[in-house]
């Protein structure tokens, strides 16, 4: 199904290639029909969706209103008719081509098992063990979402999952739960065989999480600062992984990496910015083990997407930004933040930062990356505006060279691109 934004652009588009006569009216004409045909299929398909969800809802209302006055085998053999009814009913509409509404109905069955998982529970006095029924939850979406390929079932399965292993962290103390991959590994390989993009991001971050648990049981010691550093290693490696599917054409679940690296990458840079400039923050600090295996696996993938990128331009602009970003903490573990020739090379770092990430944007015809770093750029200016780097003179002397090196750099980029457009006006005369 094409996005609303699709849809505009694709609009516009026809528009002006009909008016430049590079598309005939007719087969303008045609790309509309088809966009709109597509979208009238899917609209019974959404509504029975909304008309299920609130039958459901309905449902499960009553049930709640009388639960107390039921007997347990009638609460059972209950939870067991939503289960098999819905997925009977979501097979059914499968059959019959709405997959919409099938899963509509299988994520409705998905959720009765696991409100049936914590009602028995609870009836039958069961061990209380909350991160073993949410793996059980998560098993059952599994097969749920493998054998009726229910969207809905396999988003479930990504939570219950997350759930299971934060579950298990708290309960060992911060131990590692490699577990955790013995079911995400099958629910990745469904969700990389998915086109719905909500699947996509909710298994990124599932993934995202879990990587997050990794240092270990730091919500009960003191904070340390190096989970920021570990934590923008592990945003560049998901910029990377974005950046390769989007330019070499990988799987789609790969580009939904994209955005939450980006996420990630702004708020650490201005953590770490804002640490700089607060004198009781701007400790030397140290790295820690997961900080190691993030920049083990960050620094070959700067190299590769630099190697094997199609669009080099764009890649090796993203890659400087990248690489700048691993450059930040170093700053700190050298001991150079309590010194003002660290705040400025880290205010420095971070503008710059910005700049390759929109010109990587540009160059990429990628709006996220110019959004981002459109974003990090205007946020560190007005932190350094906030907190001042060494005295007013300094920070005024800070701007005055910022924004010199950004007009030269703006004025050889200008030349540049217009040495290279130059041979392709030649060839087309």
């Amino acid at each position: 199904m094409l996005g609303g934004t699709y849809r505009k652009r694709l609009e516009a588009d026809l528009t002006r290639w009909v008016a430049d006569g590079l598309v005939s009216a007719g087969s303008a004409a045609t790309i509309r029909q088809s966009l709109g045909r597509d979208s009238g299929l899917r609209l019974p398909g959404l509504l029975g969706m909304l008309g299920g969800l609130l039958i459901a809802a309905s449902v499960s209302a009553f049930v709640a209103a009388n639960w107390e006055e039921m007997p347990r085998l009638m609460k059972l053999g209950m939870i067991l008719a939503g289960i098999v009814g819905a997925l009977g009913i979501g097979a059914r509409l499968q059959s019959r081509g709405s997959d919409l509404g099938a899963d509509a109905a299988t994520t409705c069955g998905t959720l009765i098992f696991a409100a049936g998982v914590a009602l028995v529970g609870q009836m039958y006095h069961l061990p209380a063990d909350w991160p073993g029924g949410a793996l059980l939850i998560a098993l059952g979406a599994l097969a749920v979402a493998f054998l009726l390929r229910s969207n809905g079932a396999l988003i479930v399965a990504f939570i219950a999952l997350t759930a299971w292993t934060c579950g298990r962290w708290d309960e060992n103390n911060g131990a590692l739960h490699l577990a955790f991959l013995i079911g995400y590994v099958p629910a990745l390989w469904l969700a990389l065989g998915r086109r719905a993009r909500l699947v996509h991001h909710v298994a990124v971050l599932s993934l995202a999480v879990w990587l997050g648990l990794l240092p270990g049981d730091w919500t009960v010691w003191h904070f340390e600062y190096g989970l920021i550093a570990y934590g923008l290693g592990v945003a560049v490696v998901y910029l990377l992984l974005g950046a390769f599917a989007i330019d070499r054409g990988g799987p789609a679940l790969l580009t939904a990496c994209l955005p939450w690296g980006l996420i990630a990458l702004v708020v650490g840079l201005n953590v770490e910015l804002f640490r700089i400039l607060d004198p009781r923050e701007a400790l030397p600090g140290h790295a820690i083990l997961p900080v190691y295996l993030a920049y083990a696996l960050a620094l070959p993938g700067l190299a590769g997407l630099a190697w094997f990128a199609r669009d080099r331009r764009f890649a090796v602009t993203l890659g400087i930004a990248l690489l700048l970003t691993l450059a930040v903490p170093l700053i700190f573990w050298s001991g150079g933040a309590m010194r003002l020739p660290g705040k400025v090379a880290v205010g420095g770092l971070i503008l710059a930062i910005a700049v390759a990430l929109i010109s990587a944007g540009a160059l990429g015809g990628l709006r996220r990356l110019v959004m981002a770093g459109t974003a990090l750029f205007g946020i560190a200016i007005m932190v350094l505006l906030w907190k001042t780097v060494g005295t007013l003179l300094d920070q005024s002397l800070f701007f005055l060279i910022a924004g010199a090196v950004l007009l030269v750099v703006a004025g050889g980029a200008r030349r540049l691109f217009a040495r290279l457009a130059r041979p392709a006006a030649g060839e087309a005369a």
